[in-house]
């Protein structure tokens, strides 16, 4: 493959000029970084000296009252901070060795290497270093070091998608990568979509749920929305249309489908497996035979579901069907191996599986924040 922009992967869709100049997002970009910055540092500042004020006025009553009941730890800030009707930001995960996954060699992953040194070529960028192998069903760009960008791909998409789609999801993440989004604004958005997740799972029913904390919280979270997620929403697209200039609108629109649909359903995988320990096979193996029985009328249904859900959508992601529009408006670039199993890009699956399985279970419960809620 020669190397090649990212406009030409794209087409028109992807704006001119070198990769980190994009004309659309010009002073909008640079005000949503300056609002990321500050609410960054102000959120948890603010959040810190507002609890600090309500266990003053009171509120170590209910804390202390949880404590007792062995509910919550005092030196767990999160759940004090929640007690008090609050949400603590939680501090970014920085222990790649252990969070994200074991690296991915080339004795194990010699073709899937050899894609992703391909891509990068391609959108003119070096190819990431020691990508890793994670526990979910998710691939992304995390943070490993203040300027260190870790590529992370699920052993559960090896499992389900085909070599196509799998590269169209890694091209999502690289063309992040490659215009710089993965930078100033990630710790923003990660702030934005812990404020939607606590808020949704917390609502208020009086007394300090209804409190100055959960008012502060969203009002952060509604000037995060305002600011930073239509920003976000526009580098999602970008992506998408980077990935479907380069695999084909066809296959990364069947990806996208794929990697939303599978997410829910490892969910259930994982919450079961967990549930009926110990088990004999290992999740991965579960998960692995589970899909390969499921009918394909029930996979139908499935992702008919998924697509009639016009509401899906969350302040950084797009709606799916919005995606997959954009998507399939690409023409199609087939490949002779687009359609073999994306496990065959492994030099040995069973032997991943058993290695991934025994590290996740002796070592910590899976990063859940790794999900992502609307796909890739």
């Amino acid at each position: 493959m020669n190397r090649l922009t990212l406009e030409a992967v794209a087409g028109d869709g992807v704006p001119s000029g070198p990769v980190g100049a994009d004309r659309p997002f010009g002073s909008r970009r640079r005000g949503a970084i300056l609002v990321a910055d500050l609410l960054r540092l102000a959120y948890p500042a603010v959040t810190a000296v507002g609890a600090t004020a309500l266990l003053v006025c009171g509120g170590f009553v209910p804390v202390v009252r949880r404590w007792l009941a062995d509910e919550i730890r005092l030196m767990d800030l999160e759940a004090v901070v929640a007690t008090l009707g609050g949400v603590w930001p939680r501090p970014a995960r920085s222990r790649t060795h252990s969070d994200l996954g074991p690296i991915l060699s080339r004795n194990e992953a010699a073709p899937f290497l050899e894609d992703l040194d391909r891509m990068a070529a391609v959108l003119g960028i070096p190819a990431p270093k020691r990508p890793r192998l994670t526990y979910l069903p998710c691939c992304g760009i995390v943070a490993s070091g203040p300027r260190e960008r870790t590529l992370v791909v699920g052993l559960p998409l090896f499992q389900v998608l085909t070599r196509g789609e799998l590269r169209a999801v890694v091209a999502h993440e690289l063309a992040h990568l490659a215009r710089g989004d993965a930078g100033r604004l990630e710790g923003a958005i990660r702030l934005v979509e812990r404020l939607e997740e606590a808020l949704e799972a917390s609502p208020p029913v009086g007394g300090w749920r209804a409190g100055p904390l959960r008012a502060w919280a969203r009002w952060s979270y509604r000037r995060g929305v305002e600011w930073i997620a239509p920003l976000a929403r526009a580098q999602e697209e970008r992506a998408d249309r980077v990935a479907a200039g380069l695999v084909g609108g066809d296959v990364a629109a069947a990806a996208l489908v794929r990697v939303a649909l599978i997410q829910p359903l490892f969910r259930e995988v994982l919450a079961y497996y967990e549930a009926a320990r110990p088990a004999t096979a290992n999740l991965y193996a579960l998960f692995r035979t589970l899909w390969r029985r499921l009918p394909q009328e029930t996979l139908t249904t499935l992702r008919h579901n998924l697509l009639a859900d016009r509401t899906a959508a969350t302040p950084t992601h797009p709606r799916l069907i919005d995606r997959l529009i954009v998507m399939q408006s690409y023409p199609p670039r087939p490949g002779a191996d687009d359609r073999m199993p994306a496990e065959t890009l492994l030099v040995d699956l069973e032997t991943l599986e058993e290695a991934l399985h025994r590290r996740l279970f002796a070592d910590k419960r899976p990063v859940r924040s790794v999900f992502h809620r609307a796909g890739s």
